[in-house]
């Protein structure tokens, strides 16, 4: 019998507002696992949402469709009030502090943890409203005894604020195969592919860094690739820098037009202030893309200096423009590293992620049974 399961998670891959890695994750997994998992998907409502059937993976959509903070908090009540109903074996949250999703006690319920906000809350927010954040996301992990984390730097800190006896599994994202088999034509641009979040990506630091190389290269491009709250941000910084005629803001991209920009970017730049996995950097590994990003959060691992690409302190926009001009400067170097990315990534391919994501289930359900 299939094992019965419900994901919680608000992001989506077509919601205009969060389509993020951790959305991607989810449909991986479970449409690797429709054999041995009746899953369904329940994510947060946006304009032109519908429930229905993905890849064998069933979604409900939960809460109002606008605007997005409305969206989020009416996901939440609903979200809850469906964990607390019960009729599944095993059921996972996707963590956010921003999805004050309550976990019922005694439920087989775990949690996904993809990075903590608490520590770049202050930053983010001032000392008041950090606090808050960082003591009502400490609250909410309260609440669950297993978790997973989707990198090792997330795991370290999560170790730390789960309750005595929790169990904590470090289960990571993957990249598509066909990604591994991506011819690469290079062309003359720089990519940044992913979502518009001005201070979790680091798009200041982007911007910053790309008008230092165009001081030097006047005909040198910056395509960016993606959906998210910040793109009028995003344009306000380019006509400020003064590179708005070099920086092409594409929107979403498909699969297919992803794959054309992975073949023919020279160099991906991920300046990221904190990452839960980083999977873009993941993927443009596996598609032999050359990446230079900031050393922060989950990139170091899944980067793999040398081998994928080079980190720089995060926050640095001179250090950031000084690696990407010494890649274009060395038309052999980014060859070595296209190569050397690809044989890193085989690390993530996502059958491998789907078989630990299915471990995790049952042994909550063992847990669970046992208790029982």
């Amino acid at each position: 019998m299939k094992l019965r399961v419900l994901h919680c998670i608000y992001d989506d891959p077509r919601n205009p507002w969060v389509a993020g890695g951790g959305a991607v994750r989810v449909l991986e997994l479970y449409r690797r696992l429709v054999d041995c998992v009746d899953a369904t998907v329940a994510t947060g409502n946006y304009p032109g949402a519908e429930d229905g059937v993905v890849d064998g993976v069933q979604y409900l959509r939960l809460g109002s469709r606008t605007p997005y903070a409305w969206s989020r908090l009416t996901y939440a009540a609903a979200a809850s009030r469906l964990l607390a109903r019960g009729g599944y074996d095993v059921a996972v949250f996707d963590f956010s502090v921003y999805t004050p999703l309550r976990i019922p006690l005694r439920a087989p319920v775990g949690i996904t943890v993809h990075h903590v906000t608490g520590p770049s809350a202050g930053e983010r927010w001032g000392a008041l409203l950090g606090g808050a954040v960082g003591t009502l996301e400490r609250r909410m992990l309260l609440r669950a005894r297993w978790f997973t984390a989707t990198s090792a730097a997330t795991f370290a800190t999560l170790s730390e604020l789960v309750p005595a006896g929790a169990k904590v599994r470090l289960v990571q994202a993957g990249v598509p195969d066909d990604l591994f088999q991506l011819e690469r034509r290079e062309a003359d641009y720089l990519l940044y592919f992913g979502r518009l979040d001005w201070f979790q990506k680091g798009l200041d630091t982007l911007l910053e860094a790309f008008a230092i190389l165009v001081r030097e290269r006047p005909g040198l491009e910056l395509r960016v690739a993606g959906r998210g709250k910040d793109v009028a941000r995003v344009r306000e910084g380019a006509d400020r820098l003064g590179i708005a005629a070099n920086v092409k803001l594409l929107g979403s991209a498909s699969e297919d037009e992803k794959q054309v920009l992975f073949a023919g970017a020279r160099v991906l730049l991920m300046p990221s202030r904190f990452e839960g996995f980083g999977m873009v950097a993941a993927e443009a590994m596996a598609a032999g893309v050359p990446i230079v990003a900031a050393a922060a959060g989950s990139l170091p691992e899944v980067v793999d200096e040398p081998n994928g690409g080079f980190l720089v302190p995060a926050e640095d926009p001179a250090a950031l423009a000084a690696r990407v001009a010494a890649l274009l400067d060395d038309p052999g170097e980014r060859t070595r590293v296209s190569h050397s990315a690809r044989m890193s990534a085989e690390r993530f391919r996502w059958d491998r992620i789907a078989r630990e994501h299915l471990a995790f289930l049952h042994e909550i359900r063992r847990d669970t049974s046992g208790a029982a």
